[in-house]
């Protein structure tokens, strides 16, 4: 897995304490669960296969799964 710098604005890193104070995530679950909620609920389904087509096949078919679980998961909100 890769490694990314980013900075937060000083209310977002506020927010991220006051979230993870109140759950138990890391700061890596709730960064990888917010990215992926929101890049497939700004991608067109077809972009996110196409995304996920060029990691490894095994790979590709679990992600499908989960990609269409985190679609029945949005739906339900």
């Amino acid at each position: 897995m890769s490694k990314k710098k980013i900075e937060l604005s000083t209310n977002v890193e506020m927010l991220i304490k006051k979230y993870l104070d109140l759950n138990d995530l890391s700061l890596d679950e709730l960064t990888n669960r917010a990215l992926k909620a929101y890049l497939v609920n700004h991608l067109s389904s077809t972009q996110v296969k196409e995304a996920l087509k060029q990691a490894d096949e095994s790979e590709s078919s679990y992600s499908n799964k989960l990609f269409q679980s985190n679609i029945d998961d949005l739906n339900k909100l």
